[in-house]
């Protein structure tokens, strides 16, 4: 019993340099970006109708099931990101670190449900990290998906505690019964090279029928470029989004090791697409809300939302 005590001690030495061989190779990485400054404003008054106090997006529950719909509890899934690299971009990359690029799935939820007066409101919205457990896609963090039937393996705490680190830059920065916005960040290919820009969602409700329009656009990053403003884009419920990400290979190192910009999108979700209206332009990139300009960008979106519609 004593040799098996000593060999199992030697593994797990060995297993702690190898860890650690990894950890001291793992190339350098970007300093996070701070958006923080730019959200801060005064209270609103609360007879405005808006909350324009800037707040963190609140996190799905550990261990809902996302598939291809909403689930229980949620009316709306927004969109589902299945991350993969694009195939022409694998070439001299190793096995695993194409399968850990493509091994986490991101999801965006939100519920409209009957308010107290019978009308239709903006309950909640939810993001969410995960990966595939026994035969589900399930919403999990590394301390959670043991217990969720997630196998972590080589690098999977490690993945999700990076996306969460990411995710968690997120801002809900107006939020009221019927029109919500949610900005959250997303590694983009920007020229020839990879930056953190904000993607910027309005939820719009209709307070008689229920239904939720969907737009989203890039706010982009500090600097130019990033499709900052260029586009605006329809974003249908169910949404699966296959995220193809291109590589920056300066930032994979000898081993084949990337770093957290190593991968990006380089288009905007799918959806229907329409310019954005040089009206709406400087409305809809702002950061800090007043009830007038709250207002202003909530009906512009509205009759921009109609241009979309069948």
């Amino acid at each position: 019993m004593r040799h098996r005590g000593v060999t199992i001690g030697l593994v797990a030495v060995a297993a702690l340099g190898a860890a650690a061989a990894v950890w001291a190779a793992w190339p350098v990485q970007p300093q996070p970006t701070d958006w923080s400054d730019e959200y801060r404003a005064a209270p609103p008054s609360a007879a405005t109708g808006y909350d324009l106090t800037p707040k963190p997006a609140p996190e799905i529950g550990p261990g809902t099931v996302v598939d291809k719909s909403a689930p229980p509890g949620w009316s709306h899934l927004v969109i589902k990101s299945l991350p993969r690299v694009r195939a022409d971009q694998r070439a001299g990359l190793p096995d695993l670190t194409v399968e850990k690029a493509g091994w986490m799935f991101t999801a965006f939820l939100a519920e409209v449900g009957r308010d107290t007066d019978g009308s239709y409101a903006l309950k909640r919205l939810g993001l969410g990290l995960g990966a595939k457990g026994t035969d589900r896609d399930v919403v999990v963090t590394s301390d959670t998906a043991g217990k969720h039937g997630v196998p972590l393996g080589l690098f999977g705490g490690m993945i999700l505690d990076k996306g969460y680190a990411v995710q968690r830059k997120a801002v809900v920065p107006l939020w009221s019964p019927a029109f919500g916005l949610l900005d959250t960040p997303v590694w983009f290919r920007c020229g020839d090279t990879n930056r953190l820009v904000r993607y910027r969602y309005a939820l719009l409700a209709d307070r008689a029928t229920g239904r939720l329009d969907v737009l989203m656009w890039s706010l982009g990053a500090d600097g130019p470029g990033c499709a900052a403003l260029a586009e605006v884009v329809r974003v249908a419920t169910n949404t699966i989004d296959p995220a193809e990400l291109v590589v920056d290979r300066r930032k994979v190192n000898r081993l084949g090791m990337p770093s957290d910009d190593a991968f990006a999108v380089e288009v905007l979700p799918p959806g229907v697409r329409r310019p954005m209206p040089d009206s709406l332009r400087q409305l809809a990139g702002t950061t800090r809300f007043s009830p007038d300009s709250a207002r202003d960008l909530e009906a512009g979106l509205r009759r921009l939302a109609r241009d979309f519609s069948p």
